[in-house]
């Protein structure tokens, strides 16, 4: 901004006190005139606009100085403050509150970012070992290569199913509706979804929730975690085994509990359950495991405000837990 342009928004700014200041001479020099005789109005007409201009030097150098640190604040992330003045502490306080906001959410943006294409590109490289497969299994034309084919096909849409699941999540702030929830109705669903897992699977499963309790969540995300955990708890349970789906009242909160009596997990593995694409021991078992699931339930979870856990023994099976606030 050239000299000339900052010297006429200088006086663009203090042009309201600049007008009162002038009126308030010209009414004193009349009024000195009227009442008291004053012929002479040169010297206190000087002496005033001396006084004015003194002021409006030490003022413009003031606004040079904000005007400077305005520029700096472009580039600047946090400005100095000179705690001695108002206007330093109330401007750039907040402007470097702001700047201090911003850096946050970009560094939240960029690390998610960084965690989405590394999830990403994990599942390219997962289904270009089932495209591989696919490919030198069709040239061979056997039995078991036909096999082959339709197992990584399965993998295949279990990974796609999973990359939409996750594009999902960026439209969860506009996709939220936080309302009073029988968890009953919520749990029943799931499990119907979930109706043919159990069949192939030969697991059945029990529902212990009375039918008038309700919390406070979002219907439709809370019922994909369910069956995200219903489909794990089915998926390592025993044929003829069973998952046990129940509540429990715990001070303000609710919990929500899936049991099942599984090959359970080994307790050094618990603490990763939550990362994604860990699969464990049982998953590299099941090569239809993605190790998404649960990582996808934690983060839903987080923003609906509900905890959750995981409990589980070798052999013994494991136990689900999710949290909620009861809203009666």
């Amino acid at each position: 901004m050239s000299l000339i342009r900052m010297l006429a928004d200088f006086l663009s700014l203090k042009k309201g006190m600049i007008f009162v200041y002038v009126l308030n001479t010209v009414l004193l020099l009349f009024l000195s005139y009227v009442f008291y005789d004053v012929d002479d109005i040169m010297y206190p007409l000087l002496v005033s606009s001396f006084i004015l201009f003194i002021y409006l030097v030490i003022a413009g150098a003031g606004y040079f100085k904000v005007y400077v640190k305005l520029q700096d604040c472009k580039s600047s992330p946090q400005i100095e403050l000179d705690e001695s003045k108002v206007l330093d502490k109330l401007l750039f306080g907040k402007i470097n509150e702001i700047h201090e906001q911003y850096n946050t959410r970009i560094y939240e943006l960029k690390s998610s970012v960084k965690e989405r294409n590394t999830l990403f590109s994990q599942w390219i490289h997962n289904m270009k070992g089932s495209v591989s497969i696919i490919d030198l299994a069709s040239e061979q034309g056997s039995q078991q290569a036909m096999e082959d084919i339709q197992e990584e096909n399965g993998k295949l849409m279990a990974n796609l199913e999973e990359c939409l699941n996750m594009l999902r999540l960026d439209d969860f702030s506009r996709d939220y509706l936080p309302e009073r929830v029988n968890l009953h109705r919520v749990a029943t669903r799931a499990i119907n979804a979930r109706k043919k897992d159990f069949i192939y699977q030969g697991v059945y499963p029990k529902v212990e929730i009375d039918e008038a309790l309700f919390v406070y969540t979002d219907e439709k995300w809370c019922g994909y975690m369910l069956e995200q955990v219903l489909s794990n708890a089915v998926k390592y349970s025993r044929r003829e085994g069973l998952v046990t789906v129940r509540s429990e009242m715990k001070g303000d909160r609710v919990l929500l509990t899936v049991q099942d009596n599984g090959i359970g997990i080994c307790l050094e593995e618990l603490p990763r359950v939550f990362d994604p694409f860990f699969t464990g021991r049982n998953g590299r078992e099941d090569r239809s495991a993605t190790g998404i699931g649960l990582y996808m339930v934690k983060y839903i979870a987080q923003r609906l405000g509900h905890g959750v856990s995981m409990e589980s023994h070798k052999g013994a099976g494991s136990m689900f837990t999710i949290s909620f606030l009861a809203k009666m």
